[in-house]
Order: structure tokens, then C-alpha cells, then sequence
């Protein structure tokens, strides 16, 4: 990476001629437009005159805006692993559009929050380095924070953000300008905005300070001059505008802050905020709204809570479907969910897990689940009649073995399909005294037993004594019949 970083205070210059030039770089530093200005929050989601997203919403162009203000808060572990997971180069895309609005006249304004990173670090040819994830990889400008609390603080006179930085009274660390510019130096190149006689500076103003000094409050900038030469003032190419570090306020809550922020950044007069001592006023009527308030704010709770309720319950009857389309484990699971819905018994059968044992009034039974896209064969029946065997060796009981098939999955209802049984496994099923059904009947049966059509008692008897094809009610898709019938009666169970 070529070219040199700089720190430039242009402050510090006195004569006539550095003077005019600072008026004119800094002249948008307190003065607005008179066209309305454009604003946006990040971090926030509460509503107010201005747009306001969280940093897992989808975010429009930050350079399309005059101000955006960035709550780092919000910005906490757990959303930074979700970025990690859901979107890896969000903040790469906010440190590029940040970039072009501080070059396009726009301002950032940023609520601070304690310095949080992890994953690995980046090394630049400089030496410098930043870790991979961090709460500050948005910023175009590098700067680190020390974190020490404190109280004491300065504020600078007739200084940018002065009624906001009266609501702070205590501080959890100061800000360390770095004049890491390797990120707006290599946009700078790319974008052929910096020539090899040129270099990149920045500049730091401090809007308060504690008391040894530290900035708590800085507006930083950047800028393309050429190169100095000896007794030669710099010529300076353009100079961006601010970057806004602030403290979060203390006196106020930090949404309050932001408010105060979007006025500063609308233009208009900072309203003042409202003192504890008048919390003891009372307006009439006051304690009859606020009452509504608190119920308005239970009934919300209660309704949450049935919410969740019946969501639950539609979770659980949309299990069901899973009969009609799923094979392998997530056919038994659905099998044994379904059953036990049905005040079942279901368990895994001890000597194969894959079969599953129904207890019923007559006796046990051995279910097996199979699924696939063509008829059943005989030697589905063989693991199932072996399992059977041996159970009743073991057990000294006669075990009803019934095998569950689902051959519709990948087949819509109405399409003409093959029998689930051919001819050849009904009669080796009848001799096996094996019972066959589809997943499709066990779906239908569950349905009427929900609707209150067909008893768990009729659904056990048909298993158990059927031999062979036991017949099952058929399942239709039933787009006209009420959706209420069947969740009452979901809710019911």
C-alpha cells in the first residue's frame, strides 16, 4: 500500500491564509442546509419522525442520507454472531456506503459503546492490524477506545453537540484516534482519487475533554493534500466531512439521546428534557390513561400468551402431515407422535430401534414405518416378521406385527399411483398374519379421531384383528372444510 498517513491539526495555523482556508473546510461543520436533511438511526427500533433499522434489518444506502446516526449498543455479541451467520459482509458494505457519504458531505453521528471483538486479526504492510469482527468495523476512520469510567468532563464552548453532552455525567472510557487509513487509502487509489504525490490526513476535533486531557467527545475527518515540500504550505485536494464520536448520555436514557440527535441533525432547537422534580406534577386525567396504559399492556401479555398457545397446536396438527410424505426416521417419528396424539402407548422396541411397540388392550403390537416412491415388496415384511418372532419367543405372548407404508410421497393427490400393496404381499401378509396399512389411513383415522368421526378403540381394533390390507378411512385434501373445527378440536386434545 503507497502513500503516507498524516495527522494534520489545521487548528494550529496562523496565518491569514491557513486561517480562510480552515473557514472553509469547516464551515458545514455548524451550519445546515436549508433544504431538510435527510436522516437515519441503526440500532434502533423505535419509532420516530425519522427512518430507524436494526443492524440484522435490511439497511438502505447510507450514503443516500444527510446524517446517520449509529447506536452501538444494539451492536452486541450476540447480534455480531448472528451477522456472522446471517450476512458476513454487512458491516464491509456499511464501512463502504459510510465512506462515500463522509465524501459526499454527509455526517455520522455515533453513540459509543464498549470496544467488542473476536475471531482473528488483520495485518496491513504498515503494521497496523484490526480484528476480523468487532462493534468499530464499520467506521471508514481507524480509532480504539480505553476503558476507564470517570466523571469528570469539559465540555468545549459554543462547541457542536453541547446541550446533548450536558447529559452525560459519567463516562466509560475515552477515545484513541489511531490514524488507521488503510482502508480509505486503498479506496482512495481505487477510486483514482489519490495520485503517488499525494498523501491521506486526518484531523481530530475534541468536543470534551476529561481532565487530563482525553478526548470523550471528537469529530474526525479525513482529507487528500500534496505531498509538502520544504517552506511550502499544503495544498489541500478536498477534505471529507465528520465522523461524530459520542459518549452515551447518563442523565437520560439513550433513546432520549438519540431524539436529542435527530434535532441536532433536522436542524432544529434541542428541546429540554424533562427534570425528576416534574414527575410530581399531575395533569388531570393523568392516572385514569395511565391505568388504561397498564391494562392495554395486560391484555397484549394475555393475548401473547394465546398466541404462543395455539401456535403451538398448530405446530404440533401440521406434525401430522408429515404421513403423507416423509419415509426413514422421520416417517416413525411422525408415526409414533401421531399414535401417542391418539392417547397411544408408543415405544421403541428394544431389540431394533427402527421398530416401534404399541401397546393395546389386546396385547403388544410391532410397527414398522417404510416409505418410498413405488409399491411395497415382500421383503419389507421380513424384518418385521423376524422382530415378531422373536419378541414373542422372548415375551411367551402372540405380537401382532403391522407394517405402515407410505409410497405417495412423491406424488401429488390426484395423480393416478400404483396400489401401496400388490397382490403378492397381501398374500404373504395374510399367511404371516401380518396387518398392512397405509400412512395415508393413519393420517385419515387421526383426522376423524380430532373431528370425533372414529374412537382410538375402533383404529385399535381394525389394527389388531385385521390381517392382510386393513381397511382405513380414506384421506382427501379438504380445501372447503372449516380450518375452526379442527383446531377446536385440536385444542380440545
Amino acid at each position: 500500500m503507497q502513500g503516507k498517513v498524516r495527522h494534520v491539526q489545521i487548528t494550529g495555523t496562523n496565518n491569514a491564509a491557513a486561517e480562510a482556508r480552515l473557514d472553509e473546510l469547516t464551515r458545514d461543520f455548524y451550519c445546515l442546509d436549508s433544504r431538510a436533511r435527510r436522516v437515519l438511526v441503526v440500532g434502533s427500533a423505535q419509532r420516530r419522525t425519522v427512518p430507524c433499522v436494526s443492524w440484522l434489518d435490511d439497511i438502505p444506502n447510507l450514503a443516500d442520507f444527510d446524517v446517520v446516526i449509529l447506536n452501538l449498543e444494539t451492536l452486541d455479541r450476540v447480534n455480531l454472531v448472528k451477522l456472522t451467520r446471517v450476512d458476513k459482509e454487512r458491516l464491509l458494505r456499511l464501512r463502504q456506503q459510510l465512506f462515500d457519504l463522509m465524501l459526499s458531505g454527509g455526517e455520522i453521528y455515533c453513540l459509543l459503546a464498549p470496544f467488542l471483538a473476536f475471531g482473528s486479526y488483520l495485518y496491513f504492510p504498515d503494521g497496523s492490524m484490526e480484528p476480523e469482527w468487532s462493534n468499530l468495523k464499520w467506521s471508514p476512520i481507524g480509532f480504539s477506545l480505553t476503558e476507564i469510567r470517570g466523571e469528570s468532563m469539559l465540555i468545549e464552548e459554543d462547541v457542536k453537540f453541547e446541550d446533548y453532552l450536558r447529559q452525560v455525567s459519567g463516562w466509560e472510557g475515552y477515545i484513541n484516534p489511531t490514524a488507521n487509513m488503510n482502508y480509505i487509502e486503498e479506496r482512495l487509489r481505487h477510486e483514482n482519487k489519490l495520485a503517488d504525490d499525494e498523501e491521506v490526513f486526518w484531523q481530530s476535533l475534541p468536543l470534551a475533554l476529561n481532565r487530563y486531557g482525553k478526548p470523550l467527545a471528537a469529530s474526525l475527518c479525513f482529507g487528500v493534500r500534496q505531498r509538502e515540500a520544504e517552506h511550502e504550505e499544503p495544498k489541500i485536494k478536498f477534505i471529507s466531512d465528520y465522523l461524530h464520536l459520542l459518549p452515551p448520555p447518563s442523565k437520560i436514557t439513550r433513546e432520549q439521546g438519540i431524539d436529542m440527535l435527530v434535532e441536532e441533525a433536522k436542524g432544529l432547537p434541542a428541546k429540554s428534557v424533562m427534570p425528576a422534580w416534574a414527575e410530581q406534577y399531575h395533569v388531570p386525567g393523568e392516572d385514569l390513561l395511565e391505568q388504561r396504559i397498564n391494562e392495554s399492556q395486560r391484555r397484549i401479555k394475555a393475548a401473547e400468551r394465546e398466541q404462543k398457545r395455539c401456535f403451538r397446536a398448530f405446530r404440533d396438527l401440521q406434525r401430522s402431515k408429515a404421513l403423507l410424505y416423509e419415509h426413514g426416521d422421520n416417517l416413525r417419528q411422525a408415526l409414533a407422535e401421531v399414535l401417542q396424539r391418539m392417547e397411544f402407548g408408543v415405544k421403541p422396541f428394544p431389540g431394533a430401534p427402527d421398530l416401534l411397540v404399541l401397546q393395546t388392550r389386546y396385547g403388544k403390537m410391532l410397527l414398522d414405518a417404510a416409505g418410498r416412491s413405488g409399491p411395497a415388496e415382500t421383503g419389507d415384511l421380513q424384518q418385521l416378521l423376524r422382530h415378531a418372532v422373536f419378541a414373542q419367543e422372548s415375551d411367551g405372548r402372540i405380537w401382532k406385527g403391522l407394517l405402515v407404508f407410505n409410497h405417495y410421497r412423491l406424488n401429488e393427490p390426484r395423480q393416478s399411483r400404483p396400489a401401496a400393496f400388490p397382490g403378492e404381499v397381501v398374500a404373504r401378509a395374510r399367511e404371516m398374519r401380518l396387518g398392512l396399512c397405509t400412512s395415508e389411513g393413519i393420517y385419515a383415522s387421526f383426522c376423524s379421531f380430532l373431528q370425533g368421526s372414529m374412537l382410538r378403540e375402533e383404529l385399535e381394533d381394525r389394527m389388531y384383528q385385521g390381517a392382510g390390507i386393513i381397511n382405513l378411512p380414506a384421506s382427501e385434501p379438504s380445501f372447503d372444510r372449516p380450518v375452526k373445527s379442527l383446531f377446536n378440536s385440536a385444542e380440545d386434545t
